[in-house]
C-alpha cells in the first residue's frame, strides 16, 4: 500500500510504514495529507506491521505543530499489537529532535546514516 503527495510517501512494504519526507515537502501536508494517509495505513494493516522507518530530508526547521503530529503519529503506532521498533534517518539535530518526539512504550528506537540500514533494522532488528 503506497500514499504519496508533494515530495513525501507512505508505504507499507513487509511489516514496515516506510515514510519518506523529501526537500520542497509542504509541512502544511503533515496534517493535511501525510497524518490521514498513515493513518489509513493503519487501518489496513493493523496486526501486521512491526516497525515504523521514517527517512527525513526536509530543509524547513519542523514547527511545533508538526511535531505534535509526529507525537500523536507514535501514540498510534504504540498501540498496534506487534509494533516494536522505530527507525529514523535524518540530518543533525533533526534527527535527535525527532526521536525525542517517539515517546514508544515497549519499542526500540533506533537513528541512522543510511535509509536501507533503517528499513532492513526496521523489519529485522538485525544491525
Amino acid at each position: 500500500m503506497l500514499e504519496r503527495g508533494e515530495n513525501w510517501s507512505l508505504e507499507y512494504d513487509d511489516g514496515v510504514v516506510i515514510g519518506r519526507f523529501e526537500r520542497g515537502m509542504p509541512l502544511s501536508a503533515f496534517e493535511e495529507e501525510a497524518y490521514p494517509a498513515f493513518e489509513r495505513i493503519l487501518g489496513e494493516h493493523e496486526t501486521d506491521i512491526v516497525a515504523t522507518a521514517d527517512i527525513v530530508r526536509l530543509e524547513d526547521a519542523l514547527g511545533q505543530d508538526v511535531l505534535d503530529i509526529w507525537e500523536q503519529a507514535a501514540r498510534e503506532s504504540s498501540q498496534l499489537p506487534n509494533y516494536e521498533r522505530a527507525a529514523l534517518v535524518a540530518d543533525g539535530i533533526l534527527k535527535y529532535g525527532l526521536k525525542g518526539q517517539l515517546r514508544v512504550p515497549d519499542a526500540e528506537i533506533e537513528t541512522f546514516e543510511d535509509p536501507e540500514r533503517a528499513i532492513h533494522w526496521a523489519r529485522t532488528g538485525e544491525q
